[in-house]
C-alpha cells in the first residue's frame, strides 16, 4: 500500500501544476477563476500578513519525522517550478503546531520573481521576498494524497522564505548545479545530494517553532482551500547568481521562466496565528514595522477561520491583543471598575457607610 502511494502520490500533485495555466496573458493569476471556479473562493493562499494584525498564540511544537535520514531524490521541470520528490519508501513525516495529527511529505518547490526584489508568494508587511520554497505534506490518517485532496483538512504547506545575499548558500549548491539537466519541461535529474531534503525542509528546533500560520488554499490551479500554511519567519538566504539559475528553466510555453508567484488574495474573516519562539505569547515578532500600547488577556481558542468545514487543528493558548487607543474598542478605567463583581461592589458600599 505505502508503494502505491509514494507510486501513485507524484503523478496526482505533477497533474495538479500540468493544468493550461500560466503567470502571464490570457492564462495568467487574474484569469485563473475563468477556468477553475475554486480559485474564486474566499479563503485563497497567498497572502500579505500584517504583523501588527496577526493573533499570538502557542501551540505545541512542530516535529518532524524521517527528515534527516538520507533519501533518493528527482528533481523535475513541470512548466511552472523545479519541484524535488523522494523515490524510496522511508516517508518524512511532520506533525504538532496547529496540525491534527501527521502529514506526509509529497513534494516541495520554489517560487521565484524576474528580480530579487520580489518572488514569494506570502508577504509580511507587504515585503515581498526573493524566493518561497513550499513543502507539501498531506494527512497520513486519510492514506492517500488523492483522498487527502478531498478535505478541508487534507494539506499542509511549510513555507521557507529567503532573501538573496551576495554569498552562496551551500545547501544549493547540489540543486542549481543540476538545474542544467532539467532545462526543458517535464525533464527529470536525480539529485547527487542524498541530504538535500533534510537540509531544506526540516529547520533547527528553534526556528521550527517560530512561525506564521492559517487556513488556505493550494497557489496554482485548482486552487483547493484544503491548505494549514505554516511560515517560517527567519528568513534564510540564497545568492543572486543562484537565483538566476532557476530563472533558466523553460516554462511549459517555453519561454524561460522567469517568475512563478501568485499575487496575494483577500485575507476576508481569517485569523493568522503567531507562534512564539520563546513561548511568550503577549509579544508580537520584532519584525513588526510598528508597535502600539497594548493590554492583554490569556484565552483559550481554536481557528475559526475555515468556518463551514470539517477541517481540524490543534488548539492554540491564544493571547486577545486589544489597542488602547481606539475610540470604541476599549472600556475606559471608570467602566471597568463598574464591571467588577457585585461581590467588590457589596463591599465597598458596606466599607464607606460608616462615612456617610
Amino acid at each position: 500500500m505505502t508503494l502505491l502511494i509514494f507510486t501513485l502520490g507524484p503523478l496526482f500533485f505533477s497533474s495538479l501544476v500540468y493544468g493550461n495555466f500560466s503567470y502571464d496573458g490570457d492564462d495568467g493569476p487574474s484569469h485563473w477563476g475563468d477556468k477553475y471556479k475554486t480559485c474564486l473562493g474566499k479563503y485563497q493562499s497567498p497572502i500579505d500578513i500584517e504583523v501588527n494584525d496577526v493573533q499570538p498564540a502557542s501551540f505545541p511544537p512542530v516535529e518532524f519525522s524521517n527528515v534527516q535520514s538520507p533519501h533518493k531524490a528527482n528533481m523535475t521541470n513541470n512548466g511552472h517550478t523545479v519541484m524535488i520528490q523522494i523515490v524510496d519508501t522511508d516517508v518524512p513525516t511532520v506533525s504538532g503546531g496547529p496540525l491534527n495529527g501527521s502529514y506526509v511529505f509529497q513534494q516541495l518547490h520554489f517560487h521565484w520573481g524576474q528580480n530579487d526584489k520580489i518572488g514569494s508568494e506570502d508577504l509580511i508587511n507587504n515585503k515581498s521576498f526573493s524566493m518561497e520554497l513550499h513543502a507539501v505534506f498531506w494527512k497520513k490518517s486519510y492514506e492517500s494524497s488523492e483522498e487527502a485532496m478531498k478535505h478541508p483538512d487534507g494539506l499542509t504547506v511549510l513555507a521557507y522564505l529567503y532573501e538573496s545575499k551576495d554569498e552562496p548558500n551551500p545547501i544549493f549548491e547540489p540543486i542549481v548545479s543540476q538545474i542544467s539537466q532539467i532545462t526543458s519541461t517535464g525533464s527529470i535529474a536525480t539529485i547527487d545530494d542524498p541530504n538535500v531534503l533534510s537540509k531544506l525542509v526540516a529547520p533547527d528546533i528553534v526556528s521550527a517553532q517560530n512561525y506564521y500560520t492559517y487556513r488556505g488554499s493550494l497557489t496554482t490551479p485548482p486552487c483547493l482551500e484544503i491548505v494549514q500554511w505554516i511560515d517560517f519567519i527567519d528568513p534564510l538566504s540564497i545568492s543572486h547568481e543562484q537565483l538566476e539559475v532557476f530563472r533558466g528553466i523553460q516554462s511549459s510555453e517555453g519561454a524561460n521562466l522567469t517568475h512563478n508567484f501568485r499575487p496575494v488574495q483577500p485575507l476576508n474573516d481569517r485569523t493568522i496565528y503567531y507562534n512564539s519562539i520563546s513561548g511568550n505569547t503577549e509579544t508580537k515578532p520584532t519584525s513588526a514595522s510598528a508597535t502600539s500600547t497594548t493590554s492583554t488577556t490569556t484565552t483559550t481558542a481554536v481557528p475559526t477561520e475555515a468556518k463551514g468545514t470539517t477541517g481540524t487543528t490543534n488548539a492554540p493558548t491564544t493571547v486577545s491583543i486589544t489597542p488602547t487607543n481606539k475610540n470604541g474598542s476599549q472600556h475606559s478605567g471608570q467602566e471597568r471598575i463598574w464591571m467588577t463583581s457585585p461581590l467588590a461592589m457589596l463591599f465597598g458600599i458596606v466599607l464607606l457607610l460608616p462615612y456617610q
